[in-house]
């Protein structure tokens, strides 16, 4: 039988790369899941196993104009600053310069 002095560093390399991968996985951000299965699925790697994205409110338009604070509430704007787009005096009724507070 012929030995080899480059099958021990062949197994030290191969060694190396799963200690690297298992790394990565180890110290990867984890996405918030409520299913331990999810989290797993997700953090390997298989991207269509991870739930979307939370929806982000939109900003109001340059000439929004919101009739009442619930108004603001519903669009996902409020509280409205005395400078953002639909702020209005009606809205702030202490007039410390932030509506629907």
């Amino acid at each position: 039988m012929k030995l080899s002095i480059h099958r021990p560093a062949h197994a030290l390399g191969v060694a190396a790369a799963g200690m690297l991968a298992a790394s990565a996985l180890l110290f990867a951000a984890p996405a918030a899941s409520a299913d331990p299965l999810t989290d797993l699925l997700c953090n390997s790697g298989s991207a269509q196993f991870c739930p979307p994205a939370p929806p982000v409110p939109g900003a109001p338009a340059p000439g929004a104009y919101y009739k009442n604070c619930d108004a603001a509430r519903d669009a996902g704007v409020a509280p409205l600053h005395r400078n953002d787009p639909g702020y209005a005096p009606h809205l702030d009724r202490d007039n410390d310069g932030i509506a629907c507070e």
